[in-house]
């Protein structure tokens, strides 16, 4: 995700190198919105009250790249010019070309990596009852992982579990020793994280220790929950209201639960990441191919009003608009 940090001071920095390949998640429509807005800044550059810098992140597909940057020192090159606030857009399909997404609070979920293994004792086929079978183990902690959710895990405080990859057995006829399973765990608070971390361990050790196995499992630390901030989300309404109106300003009535490695950035400064709706015109939102399939196709001419919302938010954090 390509941001716009704000600094006090003034000038126009670049803070990162160009991201390569895109993925089919719009990355490459991002950095060309931010190249727009740095040309829009350009032009006012002799007006800017502050300084702006352009965050071409790296490897936020599940490579850290943002927290990377900022142990950098992205938000340090000028201290007597702190950075302020920051600001993103993420492109997407799911929302109608033209419009603005997003809202104040959790806006995106953490993400979490679980890896489990199953260790129980090989044997036979025929002759189950002399084995521990670690897939039929395997198969109870999933479902027992989905009840856990929906009957501990209050609604208003959600979090997705999603086991992914089960990999286990060579063969027909023979009872292997493991069996190997991996996903991801959304939370959108620090305190659900934590809680269904640990009871997902316990039904893991609990469920595999009642059928004379061991679960060895090794949850992986993702993004965590990225925070719209209240106030930064006002101006950034303001802003798209007064370039394309009011009705095309969508607040969002609940967080999605993908992750974004942008959270780590809002977590030092107060700043705010939306949606640009990029649907091609005539789409159902419900069926057209979205981010990260290889169907999607974005609605180009929507990448304007990108650029020109990073601009507007920038001159009206700096008070320069």
């Amino acid at each position: 995700m390509d941001a716009l940090p704000l600094q006090e001071d003034t000038g126009l920095d670049f803070a990162s190198e160009v991201p390569g390949a895109m993925h089919a998640c719009g990355h490459d429509t991002h950095v060309a919105m931010l190249l727009g807005a740095a040309r829009l800044l350009l032009e006012r550059r002799d007006d800017l009250a502050g300084r702006v810098l352009l965050m071409f992140q790296p490897g936020e597909e599940g490579y850290h790249g943002a927290r990377y940057m900022l142990e950098e020192g992205l938000l340090d090159g000028t201290p007597e010019s702190p950075v302020t606030g920051a600001f993103a857009i993420h492109i997407g399909t799911r929302y109608e070309t033209g419009t603005i997404n997003f809202r104040a609070g959790p806006q995106l979920a953490s993400g979490d990596t679980i890896r489990l293994t199953i260790r129980g004792r090989g044997g036979h086929a025929s002759a189950p009852h002399l084995a521990v079978d670690p897939i039929a183990i395997a198969a109870q902690i999933v479902v027992a992982l989905q009840t856990m959710v929906t009957r501990t895990v209050d609604a208003f405080d959600p979090a997705v579990i999603t086991i992914a990859n089960i990999v286990a057995g060579t063969t027909t006829n023979i009872i292997p020793e493991t069996a190997f399973m991996q996903g991801t765990m959304r939370t959108v608070s620090a305190e659900r994280r934590a809680a269904v971390k640990e009871r997902l361990r316990t039904v893991a050790d609990g469920i595999a220790g009642a059928f004379g196995a061991t679960a060895e499992l090794e949850i992986e630390p993702g993004y965590p929950v990225t925070v719209n901030d209240p106030g930064f989300c006002d101006l950034v309404r303001e802003e798209a209201t007064a370039l394309i109106g009011d009705e095309r300003v969508r607040i969002m009535p609940a967080p999605i639960m993908g992750s974004e490695d942008f959270s780590y950035v809002l977590e030092k400064v107060p700043g705010a990441i939306i949606f640009l709706g990029a649907a091609p015109a005539g789409s159902d939102l419900q069926t057209v191919p979205q981010n990260h399939s290889n169907r999607v196709v974005f609605d180009e001419p929507a990448m304007a009003l990108g650029s020109a919302l990073y601009a507007a938010v920038a001159l009206r954090h700096l008070g320069t608009a």
